[in-house]
């Protein structure tokens, strides 16, 4: 209707902040982007957060990843390997344009002295992130058997979502949270409890917290840390008086996670076959070299659904 009065779509496609690393319908993005091309509006995909690999679909950016087609992708935090404040932007056309009205996207000013090692160091970022997108992957498959566990754990206290190594955690608005006072004194213990269990995540204002850790994080440090997030939640359940909101029943609740695993990385669970690329990368499962069996297994009973039993015994 406004389409006229459009000059760019921004579209987030897993989003930060503001809702707790949910990514998009992936369908829904693409129909969104293709409305927008067919009126001429410009399409600028922001993966800050998401990109450069975090996203855990084995390309640099979701956006490509989602065959999004975008006009330009922006891109930054870690691309400066948490030394320097470098960020940047991908644009389809336009440069020549740019530099011939004498115009620049290059700004270094921030930077000073230092300008030249920031953009070696983003090189070097940028050569060195193919290398883990399988483990980045395999990490995403992790992470949701951890999450969903403190999901069920927390009878539902938390709402988890995301993928690759950008989740997040939502205190429910449900049962006695329907109180917003009530929600805002739940957020207060569970930070405070966190605390007190060495674990300080990224608070958001909309009510929850981001876990997104670093790109060469160990399978068993990742597990470490779901056990200090599920110390603090039975905590906070149990200083709050938390209960699961009778609207959900025992069978309702039961929460299922498929994961979609490749056939190779199947076939080395089921097989109990270390994968050399997981082990360099101290992501793989198969051996006890960074995660003991038996954590595992304590966190997916009940919640990995696959057709061969032989992945839990």
């Amino acid at each position: 209707k406004h389409g006229d009065q459009i000059g760019v779509l921004l579209i987030e496609p897993q989003w930060g902040s503001s809702q707790v690393g949910l990514p998009w319908p992936k369908n829904l993005a693409k129909q969104y982007v293709e409305m927008a091309k067919e009126r001429g509006i410009l399409v600028l995909a922001d993966e800050i957060m998401c990109g450069l690999g975090r996203h855990g679909n084995g390309t640099l950016f979701l956006s490509e990843a989602w065959q999004l087609d975008p006009d330009a992708v922006t891109f930054g935090k870690y691309i400066g390997g948490g030394v320097y404040p470098l960020s940047g932007a991908v644009i389809k056309t336009g440069g020549v344009l740019l530099g011939a009205n004498g115009k620049t996207v290059m700004q270094s000013h921030t930077f000073a002295g230092s300008s030249t090692r920031a953009l070696m160091t983003g090189t070097e970022v940028l050569n060195m992130l193919p290398n883990w997108f399988n483990s980045v992957k395999k990490l995403g498959d992790e992470m949701k058997v951890i999450l969903r566990h403190l999901e069920k754990v927390s009878n539902g206290l938390i709402e988890t979502q995301g993928q690759g190594l950008m989740w997040g955690a939502l205190v429910s608005r449900k049962g006695i949270h329907r109180d917003e006072s009530l929600r805002a004194e739940t957020i207060s213990c569970l930070k405070k409890n966190l605390e007190s269990v060495g674990v300080l995540p990224y608070f958001v204002p909309v009510g929850g917290f981001m876990i997104s850790p670093v790109i060469d994080i160990d399978v068993g440090t990742l597990y470490r840390i779901g056990e200090k997030l599920e110390e603090a939640l039975l905590l906070t359940v149990a200083d709050v008086g938390w209960e699961q909101p009778m609207s959900q029943n025992a069978d309702a609740t039961e929460i299922k996670v498929t994961l979609q695993l490749d056939q190779e990385f199947l076939a080395s669970e089921l097989k109990k076959v270390c994968n050399s690329q997981l082990h360099f990368s101290r992501t793989c499962t198969s051996c006890s070299d960074f995660v003991h069996p038996t954590v595992r297994k304590r966190f997916s009973r009940g919640l990995i659904e696959l057709q061969n039993a032989q992945f839990l015994d």
